[in-house]
């Protein structure tokens, strides 16, 4: 009967709905994990990691420290690596003047902590900078595991090790008492800079070491 028909049509409709939904679910959990190809990489261009040790930089010895407190996923962080990073490091850092360290603050985003923790595991190797470089070049893709990995991959990592490191959450609490670190000194805001222990912005920073310089 016409009833029956339409009954089997509605029917139909609500499969090929169901189905088309299971699909994008599929598509959703698959994805994000699917190997990322390396030619999807952008790679940033070579840098002076001058005395690199850890996530620290310089002579430990320098008259002035600084510590940078950034997200991975902050703009204003990524734009101070971008055009402001290499000048600090020529001017102060490889003249022995500034000893610099970069602390992951991850608070925007669940991926802020992963990208954190990859470039920790990528530290176990001697690679922090080369790997922090890499995660500021992607600015702007999501950092899943498969993204993260193949920048190990581009980096030059023995993939075995890191794979250990970063499946094994190996620095997950290191990342949560970074931030905590960061909140106990009432820093609240990314890219932050501590100057012998006095907070600055970017706009600020270069002041600040001048000043913390002449006073040494």
């Amino acid at each position: 009967s016409k009833r029956h028909a339409q009954q089997r049509q509605t029917r139909l409709i609500w499969i090929g709905v169901a189905t088309i939904a299971a699909l994008i679910v599929a598509a959703i959990l698959i994805l994000p994990n699917l190997p990322v190809s390396a030619e999807n990489i952008k790679t940033p261009a070579e840098r002076d990691h001058y005395l690199a040790d850890g996530s620290s930089l310089g002579d430990p010895n320098a008259p002035v420290t600084v510590v940078e407190y950034s997200d991975f996923n902050c703009i204003h962080c990524r734009n101070f690596w971008d055009s402001s990073e290499p000048g600090l490091i020529s001017t102060y850092v490889s003249t022995g003047k500034v000893h610099f360290t970069y602390v992951p603050m991850s608070f925007i985003s669940p991926t802020s902590s992963t990208a954190a923790e990859a470039a920790y595991c990528a530290m176990d190797q001697g690679k922090f900078w080369e790997y922090h470089d890499y995660i500021f070049a992607n600015y702007g893709v999501e950092y899943t595991s498969p993204l993260l990995k193949a920048i190990a991959q581009e980096v030059g990592l023995d993939m075995d090790s890191f794979n250990s490191c970063f499946n094994g959450d190996k620095y997950k609490l290191k990342v949560q008492q970074d931030l905590q670190d960061a909140q106990s000194q009432g820093i609240n805001s990314t890219p932050t800079f501590v100057v012998n222990g006095e907070q600055t912005d970017s706009g600020n920073l270069t002041a600040l070491i001048e000043k913390a310089l002449s006073e040494n």
